[in-house]
């Protein structure tokens, strides 16, 4: 077991106890605060080991802990802003106070409004002091140990073999105690072997990089913007991208539109982490817990239709019922994105990527309506099952739009920050493109998601989706 899983299941554990004791301390009051004469007819040893209180005794503090994970709690367990995992703690405290009250205690209330009142605010205080105790010794603990060195997170620094000294410059830049530890250098221009960069370091050419990442544990990525330009930079984004790591470049050097992301400090100066979004932790995990209870049940649901949608397909044309392709997902890491057929099979045979039209004659006559109705679309909850999608998010490309899209205009890179969906703002608004111009005017829709993105966009995005189905507007 790593370190980092180590400490998330020290916090998991911690959490679980403490609320175990917050609950446990909970019902001994709530004891004391009964009636004298229910008291007299059972002792608190009796009242504590009744099955109902056994029950909540076991299942409301994983009900905490699952609360806990969609919070956010766990996601980042290095670097943790004290300030955030204090007002987590108590909004979680509050919640799970709220949900006890009104599902399990509604019964126990009284006339005695001042007694209510006092059990609520116990037991709020209670959740809140036992659980952010435990978490305050260990996150105080976990931040000593990086600023001592004890913890570190082997880094890589990204640069260019025609400008070596920015490797120095960089690395100066880095100070210790950050618990960044560079360990290598990675030349973008793949040149590694003419280039003396006045460091310690050894330096590798970028076709490497996947490597050299497995070799030295890589937990980081910088990289240095080039002088020459953004666009050079953005190319070296987009090859870093699919290793899945986070990519820090230096705040004072990004184009605005870069900017809507997380801002951490390495203390010496201030970096962006490229790759991910504004988003709180909290959204990422109701989103995605969201997308897995939907996608399971729809696939649940929708497991007949589909069976007589694909007998449908099979006797209209000869091929397959299904239709994959690769795609590019969530920081440009390809998956198979699955597909009712609605076209001829074997539609592109010369293998150059072709976008559909209105009047595509390689469209069947089955997979018309199945496109007027998106009822094509319905096996992609697998994908959001297994995580290569999400219910809403952009559309994803084939690589070889990607690349030309990119060349149009580098800001769809912020695209591949978020999984893509199965429906989007900009299939919503524009719905389906038949040519890159049309591509880029529904890329427009996309950036405005990614600028608004939220659990309530996504309702409205899902309510006009299947408002655009039921009307059968899909085309």
């Amino acid at each position: 077991m790593n370190g980092e899983r180590r400490l998330r299941w020290t916090y998991i554990l911690a959490d679980f106890l403490s609320t175990n004791i917050a609950m446990l301390l909970f019902n001994i009051i709530r004891y004391y605060e009964l009636p004298e004469s229910t008291q007299w007819s059972f002792d608190l040893g009796d009242f504590l080991s009744s099955a109902t209180l056994v029950t909540g005794q076991i299942l409301f503090p994983i009900a905490m802990v699952v609360l806990y994970y969609l919070s956010g709690q766990y996601n980042t367990v290095y670097g943790k802003s004290r300030t955030s995992e204090a007002s987590i703690t108590l909004s979680t405290a509050l919640i799970g106070t709220v949900v006890l009250i009104f599902t399990v205690l509604i019964n126990d209330l009284s006339s005695d409004r001042t007694r209510d009142y006092s059990l609520f605010l116990i037991l709020f205080g209670l959740l809140f002091i036992l659980v952010y105790i435990p978490r305050y010794i260990i996150s105080r603990h976990t931040s000593h140990r990086i600023t001592e060195g004890k913890i570190s997170f082997n880094t890589l620094v990204v640069g260019y073999s025609s400008i070596p000294q920015l490797f120095p410059r960089q690395l100066q830049q880095t100070m210790p105690g950050t618990g960044i530890h560079p360990v290598a250098l990675i030349d973008s221009e793949n040149k590694a072997r003419y280039c003396t960069t006045g460091t310690h370091l050894p330096i590798y050419d970028i076709s490497r990089i996947k490597s050299v990442c497995a070799g030295f544990d890589i937990h980081n990525i910088i990289l240095i913007p080039n002088p020459a330009g953004w666009d050079t930079t953005q190319s070296v984004i987009n090859r870093l991208l699919p290793l899945d790591l986070p990519i820090y470049v230096a705040a004072d050097r990004l184009p605005t539109y870069m900017f809507s992301t997380h801002l951490p400090n390495f203390k010496s100066q201030l970096f962006i982490d490229v790759t991910r979004t504004h988003l709180p932790e909290s959204t990422l995990n109701i989103k995605r817990a969201t997308d897995v209870v939907v996608s399971a049940l729809m696939l649940l649901i929708t497991a007949l239709p589909l069976l007589l949608m694909g007998l449908a397909i099979k006797i209209d044309t000869k091929g397959p019922v299904l239709y994959r392709q690769r795609r590019l997902g969530l920081h440009k890491k390809p998956f198979t994105i699955y597909k009712l057929r609605t076209m001829v099979h074997d539609a592109e045979p010369d293998g150059k990527p072709e976008l559909s039209h209105a009047n595509d004659s390689r469209i069947t006559s089955v997979g018309r309506i199945l496109r007027k109705y998106r009822l094509d679309e319905l096996p992609q909850f697998f994908n959001v099952l297994r995580g290569d999608m999400s219910l809403v998010g952009p559309r994803p490309e084939r690589e070889y739009f990607a690349s030309i899209l990119m060349e149009h205009d580098p800001a769809y890179s912020l695209i591949h920050r978020v999984r893509p969906g199965i429906t989007s703002l900009g299939m919503v608004k524009y719905g389906y493109a038949s040519s890159v111009e049309q591509m880029l005017e529904r890329m427009r829709y996309d950036l405005i998601y990614l600028e608004n993105i939220s659990i309530t966009t996504d309702l409205k995005i899902l309510f006009h989706t299947a408002s655009t189905v039921l009307s059968g507007k899909g085309l």
